[in-house]
């Protein structure tokens, strides 16, 4: 090997740079050439733990790894592997997509798979794990008639739930369960439950989901069948009976076919009964007929029951219909996932439950006691939280972090200010913008966007006065392109000028920035002042604002 790993980052970290830049398009298949020559030699693992990148296996240091460390943070990325096989346009798609901005819900990792990406892999943690000393060892896989309520809630998510036949979706999506026997030996038979019901397929003990309680001895088989033929005839009447006079009676008869169902452990059966009420509650208009369904609804919603739910979240067949039964609980189920996201044993289970978390916005107002959690890692993954529900009401207690001794808190707070980019984040912002820390600075210009930021352009522009870091000012330039208010136009027209009163002479590359920005903005102001600087007498400015109107002309 004719190169260091220093080195092999360091291109990585060059190239991604670059990446951001549309303007710098030659540089870019540049840093790709010598990345892609590199990886004919060897492939590289990546990984972000605790502020600091490890490569192949080795601590790597330096301020040319900033870029990267910071894009891999901003992503939630913990881990990313490119082998030496890997296809060109792959690797061209993994730089692509740690240079464009994070999104949500579809992480990186979503938009690699969609792209077709499958030799490289990326790990996401975008709910960091805590740092390595306070990581448990790995506990040995509990089996599952011993798990009972206290494993549901700490065992392995992902080896203790797998897929359903189907996804639930009313009373239409109900389906029949396969068996589930406890005991290590021979499947169980199917029990049928009705002439007319599917048969049942057998699967492997651990394709099920986990139970609630532990009944049996470890010997006895005791085996989750479909919901019972009276659910499956109950659902169906309340389907064509929605609001019938013996609503009620069916509603109480499901309630009590729930409770049986939860005390025998078969959540996925308490899952498709919720589900199919839900269905229909949905199309019952708003009086005393609906809130019947929700008298219902919330005897079935018990701690232990959201519990249950709340793990299987974690399980791509049951997560769809976790998350709404979740939802409908609505402030009882935010507090269940708030607990697990603190509580999950994996990066991988707590990522699952923030997805969840960001749909039910009954969870914003629940956040703010936890963001003064005496770990770090806790206050910083409800801070992101609140960035993502937009959590207005937890400003002021944002507003106290910024002042937390742990730099990736601060960074962490100051993107999820500027995420919620309201008038009240404005001076928590300011005061954001003055850390001593470039990173938690550069967090603010990351997260500022949108129309409904405009509030923050003075701020933004005040900013750019006195800052002093390269990077910092580029992304501020582009967060006014983003807000793209007639104020922020109106400052990057005065910014991409060579000179000024207000910023004085800037270099090229922050011009360049400008331009980029007002290609973001798009509005007529914009394109005039692109047009004319088609003239300008700097080259590499020139050339960025001829690439901007070809791309805004291309977009039409």
């Amino acid at each position: 090997m004719s190169f260091t790993v220093e080195t092999f980052a360091a291109q990585l970290a060059r190239a991604v740079d670059l990446f951001r830049d549309p303007a710098r398009k030659e540089d870019q298949k540049r840093a790709f050439r010598a990345f892609v020559a590199m990886l004919q030699e060897q492939g590289i693992t990546v990984r972000a733990v605790g502020g600091h990148l490890w490569v192949n296996g080795a601590p790597v240091d330096g301020p040319q790894l900033e870029p990267l460390l910071r894009r891999l943070e901003l992503h939630g990325v913990s881990e990313m592997t490119v082998p030496q096989d890997a296809p060109l346009d792959q690797v061209f798609a993994l730089l692509r997509a740690l240079a464009e901005q994070p999104g949500w819900p579809e992480d990186i990792e979503a938009r690699l798979r969609a792209l077709g990406v499958s030799h490289v892999s990326v790990s996401m943690a975008r709910l960091t794990d805590p740092p390595p000393e306070e990581v448990p060892p790995p506990a040995t896989p509990a089996r599952p008639d011993t798990l009972g309520t206290r494993g549901l809630l700490r065992g392995n998510p992902m080896g203790d739930i797998a897929s359903p036949a189907a996804p639930v979706a009313g009373v239409a999506g109900v389906h029949q369960i396969s068996p589930m026997p406890e005991s290590p030996g021979s499947p169980a038979p199917a029990i049928p439950i009705a002439p007319s019901a599917p048969a049942a397929d057998l699967r492997h003990p651990e394709s099920v989901p986990p139970t609630m309680v532990q009944d049996p001895s470890p010997d006895e088989g005791t085996p989750t069948a479909a919901p019972t033929a009276g659910a499956l005839d109950l659902l169906a009447v309340l389907e064509n009976e929605p609001h019938g006079g013996g609503a009620g009676d069916t509603l109480a008869a499901l309630v009590r076919e729930a409770e049986e169902a939860a005390g025998a452990g078969k959540i996925d059966q308490v899952l498709r009964i919720i589900c199919g009420i839900v269905g229909v509650e949905q199309r019952i208009p708003e009086g005393n007929p609906r809130r019947t369904y929700g008298i219902a609804l919330k005897r079935m919603f018990t701690k232990s029951t959201l519990e249950a739910l709340a793990k299987l979240t974690a399980s791509p067949g049951f997560q769809a219909d976790a998350v709404l039964a979740l939802k409908r609980a609505g402030g009882a189920g935010a507090e269940v996932l708030l607990d697990r996201l603190v509580a999950a044993p994996s990066a991988d289970e707590r990522r699952h439950v923030f997805g969840a978390l960001t749909q039910i916005k009954q969870g914003a107002a629940q956040l703010v006691h936890l963001l003064g959690h005496r770990q770090w890692f806790v206050v910083r993954n409800i801070a992101e939280l609140a960035g993502e529900l937009g959590a207005e009401e937890a400003v002021p207690a944002l507003a106290q972090q910024l002042e937390h001794k742990d730099e990736r808190v601060r960074k962490a707070v100051a993107l999820a200010l500027a995420k919620i980019g309201s008038r009240n984040a404005a001076e928590p912002l300011r005061r954001a913008l003055r850390d001593s820390s470039a990173g938690v600075r550069l967090q603010v210009a990351l997260g500022v966007g949108g129309r409904r930021t405009s509030a923050l352009t003075l701020l933004l522009t005040g900013a750019l006065e006195v800052e002093k870091e390269g990077e910092v000012m580029r992304e501020l330039v582009l967060a006014l392109g983003r807000i793209g208010s007639p104020e922020a136009v109106q400052a990057l027209i005065k910014f991409v000028q060579p000179t000024g009163r207000l910023f004085g002479r800037r270099p090229t590359p922050l011009r360049v920035a400008a331009v980029d920005a007002l290609r973001l903005a798009g509005s007529p102001a914009a394109v005039g002042t692109l047009q004319g600087l088609v003239g300008d007498g700097d080259r590499e400015v020139r050339a960025a604002a001829q690439g901007a109107l070809a791309e805004l002309k291309k977009k039409g």
